[in-house]
C-alpha cells in the first residue's frame, strides 16, 4: 500500500502539463512523463465461484518517452498492480520516414489488445481471449514499415524472464503481423490484421505449457480467479494465429478478432485452444466520431463529452479430445458505458456474464459482476 501512496504522490503534480515534451536548450534531447492510474469497484455473484467484491487500484503506471538526435526514440515505464511492482515498456527506438528498429522490453506483434495501452480499451479489460491465448513482454527486436494503407511488422524475441534465471537453452519466439486498410478516410476506416508466432520454449515451459484465464476484472483476487485452465506437457513447439478487423464509420464502431493456439508434441497428440470475440460500439453526444490510431493500429480514445455505449461477447474454448486436454470452455458477454469528462479523466461501467462447461476448473456455472472505474491517464 505504501509503494501505491508514493507512485501516486509523483503522478499528480505533473499531471496536468504532462502532455507537452519537456525540451533541452539545443533542441537535440526532449521527455514527457506518462502515467495512469485506474480506480476500480467490482461486485461479484456466482454459482460457486468465490471471487469477492473490492474496490483496488487495478493498474498505476509511471514512466517517461523521450525523443533525441531526430530519428531516436525510447521509453521506460514500471507499473503496480496485483501488489506488485514490475517493469514495463522498456525500449528504444529508431525511425526513419516509413520505417522503424525497436529493441528491448515490449509485446511481441502477435493480436490486438495487448498491444495498446489499458486506458484505450473499449472495456475495463481486455476480451478473456485475448488474456489466455496472448503473451506477455519479452525481450527482443523488431522491425516495422508503416504507410498509410497497411503496415507490416515482425521480430524475434526471447522467452526467458528478464534476469534469464532458467537453466539451459532460453528458447526464442518469431512474430510477425500484417495489417491492411483497403478504407481509410476521416469518418470511415476498415482495418484487416493477420498475425503469426511460433515458438520454441525453453525446456521449463516445453515440460508444462499452461494457459489460464478467468474474468475480466482486476478486482478479484488473481490467484483464485481461474475459470479455464489447460496445461499441456511433452511440447516441441507452439504456433499461433491470429486474424482480426476493426471497422469505424463516424459515430458506430466494430471490432472482431480469432486467435487459435497449436502446440505440437511428443506422440502425435497436438493440443490447440482457440476463441474468438466481437464487439461494437457507439458515441453519443460529444463530437460523435470514432478515430483510428494508426500507430498502435487501434481505435483512439474518443474526444471529451462523448458517451460511448459498448457491447462484446467472447467465447473461449480450452477443451481438445483429441489430445487429452480439457481446459474448459467459457462464454461471456459483456455491456459498458463511458464517458470522457476531458482528455485525462474516464468514468467506466461494464456489466458482464460468465457461463462455463462442466470441464471448466469450477465446472459449469453462472458468474455475473458489475464493475466500475475511474481513470487518470498522462
Amino acid at each position: 500500500m505504501r509503494v501505491i501512496v508514493v507512485l501516486i504522490c509523483m503522478l499528480l503534480p505533473f499531471a496536468g502539463r504532462s502532455q507537452a515534451f519537456v525540451k533541452s536548450s539545443d533542441g537535440n534531447f526532449e521527455w514527457r512523463l506518462i502515467g495512469r492510474v485506474l480506480m476500480d469497484a467490482g461486485f461479484f455473484r456466482g454459482d460457486s465461484t468465490k471471487l469477492g467484491n473490492g474496490v483496488v487500484l487495478g493498474d498505476v503506471r509511471l514512466g517517461t518517452t523521450v525523443r533525441f538526435l531526430q530519428h531516436w526514440s525510447g521509453k521506460i515505464e514500471a507499473g503496480y498492480a496485483y501488489n506488485k511492482l514490475a517493469l514495463k515498456d522498456t525500449y528504444i527506438a529508431y525511425k526513419k520516414g516509413d520505417h522503424v528498429w525497436k529493441a528491448g522490453y515490449y509485446f511481441e506483434p502477435f493480436g490486438t489488445e495487448l498491444r495498446v495501452s489499458t486506458v484505450a480499451y473499449r472495456f475495463m479489460t481486455m476480451a478473456t481471449t485475448s488474456t489466455v491465448l496472448g503473451d506477455g513482454r519479452k525481450l527482443g527486436v523488431s522491425y516495422e514499415y508503416n504507410r498509410k494503407f497497411f503496415t507490416v511488422v515482425g521480430g524475434i524475441f526471447g522467452n526467458t524472464s528478464l534476469e534469464n534465471s532458467k537453466e539451459g537453452d532460453a528458447g526464442y519466439t518469431l512474430a510477425a503481423q500484417v495489417i491492411g486498410r483497403p478504407v481509410y478516410e476521416e469518418e470511415k476506416v476498415i482495418h484487416i490484421g493477420l498475425s503469426a508466432h511460433f515458438s520454441d520454449p525453453d525446456k521449463e515451459t516445453k515440460d508444462k505449457m499452461v494457459y489460464k484465464g478467468g474474468a475480466p476484472s482486476y478486482v478479484f483476487n488473481k490467484e483464485k480467479n481461474v475459470l479455464l485452465r489447460a496445461e499441456v506437457n511433452q511440447a516441441i513447439n507452439e504456433w499461433k494465429t491470429g486474424a482480426d478487423i476493426i471497422v469505424l464509420y463516424k459515430r458506430f464502431y466494430f471490432q472482431s478478432e480469432c486467435l487459435v493456439n497449436h502446440v505440437n508434441r511428443y506422440g502425435g497428440r497436438n493440443y490447440t485452444g482457440k476463441g474468438v470475440y466481437s464487439q461494437i460500439g457507439c458515441l453519443l453526444g460529444g463530437d460523435k466520431q470514432y478515430r483510428y490510431d494508426r500507430v498502435n493500429g487501434w481505435v483512439a480514445n474518443p474526444n471529451p463529452k462523448n458517451i460511448e455505449i459498448v457491447f462484446r461477447y467472447n467465447y473461449t474454448d480450452l477443451d481438445d479430445g483429441k489430445a487429452g486436454i480439457y481446459g474448459g470452455r467459457a462464454q461471456d458477454i459483456t455491456f459498458g458505458a463511458n464517458y470522457f469528462f476531458n482528455d485525462y479523466v474516464t468514468a467506466k461501467l461494464n456489466y458482464t456474464s460468465i457461463f462455463t462447461n462442466k470441464r471448466a476448473v469450477h465446472g459449469k456455472e453462472n458468474v455475473n459482476f458489475v464493475q466500475a472505474r475511474l481513470q487518470l491517464r498522462f
